[in-house]
């Protein structure tokens, strides 16, 4: 996979996850399904367009910089600049879906254990929201293993990639929790 593209697969599920998780970890202990559903969906559906503009404004900051580099190194011979744009645009659209789709993806995998425990009757948001850190935890395991190197260090960089989206968890958990108490 192309590194720009793996660079926004990560940031797509690694956004989607957090913004679920910190929203549905703190909410769920004091309010309904629907309601942790709702704010997981929310904050999915918000979270993937703000990475899909940001990614489409970031990533057309950049291009323009570059052809204009370009421009100035080939100083003007061999320059086709509605090739060179065209090319340019093919990649900040498609890095800019690929953050939308994953930011996604991260969504739904927080959200998939609150649906589970729904639909099979369990009431108890706690072993829902604990899932839903599990399968988020396993995740970001394997996007850290999955970096090239010696297995030990793979195996080290997921869990320290694991252990950092558990802090983040930890910190939005936390927001989340004082947040629903004082509402």
């Amino acid at each position: 996979m192309e590194r720009a593209k793996a660079r926004y697969t990560i940031l797509g599920l690694s956004d989607g996850m957090f913004l679920g998780l910190g929203l549905s970890l703190g909410v769920s202990f004091l309010h309904s399904y629907q309601i942790t559903f709702a704010s997981i969906i929310i904050s999915g559906i918000s979270g993937s367009l703000s990475n899909l503009f940001s990614v489409y404004n970031a990533e057309t900051f950049i291009a323009m910089q570059q052809l204009h580099e370009y421009r100035e190194a080939l100083f003007e011979r061999e320059y086709s600049p509605k090739k060179l744009t065209e090319e340019k645009r093919k990649k900040v659209v498609s890095y800019s879906e690929i953050s939308f789709v994953s930011t996604l993806i991260g969504s739904v995998i927080v959200l998939l254990p609150y649906s589970f425990m729904f639909l099979i009757g369990i009431k108890n948001f706690s072993y829902a929201g604990l899932y839903s850190l599990l399968s988020a935890m396993i995740v970001l395991f394997f996007i850290g293993f999955a970096q090239k190197a010696k297995l030990n260090t793979r195996v080290k960089r997921g869990i320290k990639n694991a252990g950092i989206g558990f802090g983040v968890s930890v910190i939005a958990f936390i927001i989340g929790y004082i947040v629903s108490t004082a509402v």
